[in-house]
């Protein structure tokens, strides 16, 4: 299973040596999305394969999963571009390279909003079962913890 999460997780972060628009401190809080990921996705998937699970908690549970694994396919891209920097020659223009910057950070938040919104609804439709209903909020803080780091390195955009 971890090598399934690893899988299917977001791109890992690399620091780069020399970063021009994010700094060294933006980077390693950009790479801090993966772990908390990690550690989302794992506990959500140990869990949904339970053998006592009641139908409510495995069926919300599964679609909690389903989320996260869209979350991460829907983000892959846009985290590919925030990442690049640091690999990229000198002589790309420092616009150009603000601007791909700032369409990847704004359409990241945009899918994390959209999928906060989703999971919101599911998670009032899971209320009823204590431990899905808890793992539904696991999801939703990773969310929300994932828009704040990219709310933090947007203002240098």
């Amino acid at each position: 299973m971890a090598a399934l999460v690893l899988a299917l997780s977001p791109a890992v972060v690399p620091l780069a040596s020399h970063a021009r628009i994010l700094s060294e401190v933006d980077l390693a809080t950009v790479a801090r999305i993966k772990p908390l990921f990690a550690e989302v996705l794992t506990d959500v998937s140990q869990t949904a394969e339970r053998p006592n699970l009641a139908a409510g908690d495995s069926e919300c549970i599964r679609s909690t999963m389903r989320s996260l694994l869209q979350i991460s396919d829907e983000l892959r891209s846009y985290e590919y571009l925030i990442t690049i920097e640091g690999q990229l020659n000198e002589s790309i223009d420092d616009g150009a390279l603000r601007g791909v910057l700032r369409f990847a950070v704004e359409n990241a938040l945009k899918i994390l909003g959209t999928e906060r919104r989703r999971l919101g609804d599911l998670s009032e439709q899971c209320s009823r079962y204590a431990l899905a209903a808890g793992k539904t909020r696991q999801a939703l803080q990773f969310i929300e913890d994932a828009e704040a780091i990219l709310k933090a390195v947007q203002p240098r955009l």
